[in-house]
């Protein structure tokens, strides 16, 4: 599966975590910690992702003009 391909999972996963934070709020510290750092995980991974896709497409492009 293409890297791009896995960031509505990541979507759904840092929805999921929210939903798990909203539900429970009385949380201990540690886990709300917890979910925090795994959202801000989530969404380094989904830029990360989009942006790997975005440097393939323009080194594609780049090979094909020079190319054609």
């Amino acid at each position: 599966m293409p890297l791009e391909n896995l960031v509505p999972y990541y979507r759904g996963a840092r929805f999921s975590l929210i939903g798990l934070r909203l539900r429970h709020p009385d949380l201990p510290a540690d886990v709300r910690g917890d979910i925090e750092r795994r959202i801000a995980m989530l969404d380094d991974f989904s830029e990360a992702a989009v942006e790997t896709y975005r440097l393939r497409r323009r080194r594609d492009e780049e090979r094909a003009s020079t190319l054609g």
